[in-house]
């Protein structure tokens, strides 16, 4: 099998790029940041420019595309929406049709941010309703490539956390560095989420990838909690001054976007097709920042 990684450069496909299988050929793109690891199969490309995508396919004959690349801020979405509809969005749905054309597998991430936290719990049968425009790009970019494509899997993602492998950052290391660093770090106590180890998706992604299941998944940690109960297991998983960890309320502290307080999901499904085990939060925290 040969596979080719959009956005292996930023946190998540930094890490499917470096756990890939050795029996699988695997490519990656990036646009900033370099990739220095296995850089002979790595490829500096603008994927807005459709030429040079398309050059890049017919090049690799890729059999699996796994699309992470994409502006994931939440603020960032709101701030310049041109941008990010033509990334999250139109670019996806573009991608989409060559994998038609080419005979590609393709995995897509989407996000949790589908969903307006009003509930929790949600399971792939559940409404999509976003509340803040990079939701709603997720979600246009859901629906696009559900049209588009049959051997497909989209994955809707919680909030996953550890080391980056080679370049982009994670909620982990944000609270790590600001707490080692003396300053505090203010955390909403009423957001819920499954929090997800990004070696332990890495497992599950490539699980799929391997494997014939075509449908939508969401994947998430096994124990779902807010983010001040999980910064607090980890400060006490690294001895970190758990005193500099500030509560806050979503609603008071972000005014210009809003944000859905509880998208935990249903793993139900997850379970069923997976061997690979969903690890909970003192699991996942073991396996990215061990002793």
């Amino acid at each position: 099998m040969r596979a080719l990684i959009t956005g292996a450069s930023g946190f998540i496909g930094g890490r499917l790029f470096l756990d890939a299988p050795t029996d699988i050929e695997t490519w990656g793109t990036y646009l900033d940041n370099n990739v220095r690891e296995n850089s002979s199969r790595t490829l500096r490309v603008d994927l807005r420019d459709l030429n040079a995508v398309n050059a890049i396919l017919k090049g690799i004959k890729p059999d699996l595309l796994i699309h992470c690349a994409g502006y994931s801020s939440v603020a960032f979405c709101e701030n310049a929406p041109t941008a990010a509809w033509e990334m999250n969005s139109w670019f996806t749905g573009q991608l989409a049709e060559l994998c038609v054309e080419y005979g590609i597998r393709l995995i897509f991430f989407s996000s949790d941010m589908v969903f307006d936290g009003s509930k929790g719990n949600y399971s792939e049968t559940d409404l999509p309703q976003p509340v803040n425009f990079y939701g709603c790009t997720k979600l246009a970019a859901e629906r696009r490539v559900q049209e588009t494509c049959s051997d497909l899997v989209v994955i809707r993602l919680n909030l996953s956390y550890g080391k980056p492998a080679i370049g982009g950052t994670s909620f982990t290391e944000e609270v790590i560095q600001r707490v080692q660093g003396g300053k505090p770090y203010f955390l909403f106590a009423d957001q819920f989420r499954n929090f997800m180890s990004v070696t332990n998706l890495s497992q599950c992604v490539w699980e799929l990838a391997q494997s014939d299941w075509k449908g939508l998944l969401h994947l998430g940690g096994s124990e779902p909690t807010d983010r001040v109960t999980f910064a607090h297991k980890l400060a006490e998983h690294l001895h970190l001054d758990s005193t500099l960890l500030i509560p806050s309320q979503t609603d008071i502290a972000s005014t210009q976007v809003s944000y859905p307080k509880n998208n935990t999901f249903d793993l139900s499904l997850a379970g069923k097709i997976l061997k690979t085990t969903l690890l909970n939060i003192d699991q996942g925290l073991v396996l990215e920042y061990p002793a």
